[in-house]
């Protein structure tokens, strides 16, 4: 077992990241994902928490689509794309940033607030959601931190806090 130095969690040796707090547990590596023409694996180390009101930006790398929400007021945000058989979409509809062929699901992913800080949640899609090239495992939080990047199926979405304009 591999005890994590920031949260004391035993992990399973072969374990790259703590199953509770998501702090990597080996030296980081880049490393190639087959048939993305990018790289991943590099742990980011942003703010977690924030302080007064912040706006929580979530750009869609190579495109011109970006989401802005108030962080303080979301307990839960749902990210996918339309689902053509109801016309149901969630609050992060990626449809227009070409979703189905990059493999996103209708219901691919939520960030949902807890403990202070918000988390990004797998919901079991079928082409997997990974937070800095770690996939993640279905229904377990990670916490995100500014600058993360989040990739769903072949879709990489940037986060970000920003300071509201009300409190610049």
């Amino acid at each position: 077992m591999i005890k994590c130095p920031n949260c004391g969690t035993e992990n399973p040796e072969n374990a790259v990241a703590c199953v509770r707090c998501g702090m990597p547990l080996v030296e980081a590596t880049t490393r190639s994902l087959g048939d993305t023409d990018f790289e991943e694996g590099i742990p980011k180390w942003g703010s977690a928490r924030f302080n007064g009101t912040m706006i929580l930006v979530l750009e869609v790398l190579e495109t011109q689509q970006m989401f802005e929400f108030n962080a303080d007021e979301i307990t839960e945000l749902a990210i996918g794309r339309q689902d053509p058989d109801s016309g149901q979409s969630p609050a992060v509809d990626l449809a227009a940033s070409d979703a189905i062929n990059k493999g996103v699901s209708r219901h691919h992913a939520t960030i949902v607030r807890r403990d202070g800080a918000l988390h990004i949640v797998d919901n079991n899609s079928s082409n997997g959601t990974y937070l800095n090239g770690q996939r993640l495992v279905a229904k377990q939080p990670r916490i995100l931190r500014d600058g993360d990047d989040i990739r769903l199926g072949h879709l990489v979405v940037r986060i970000t806090f920003n300071i509201s304009e009300v409190q610049r």
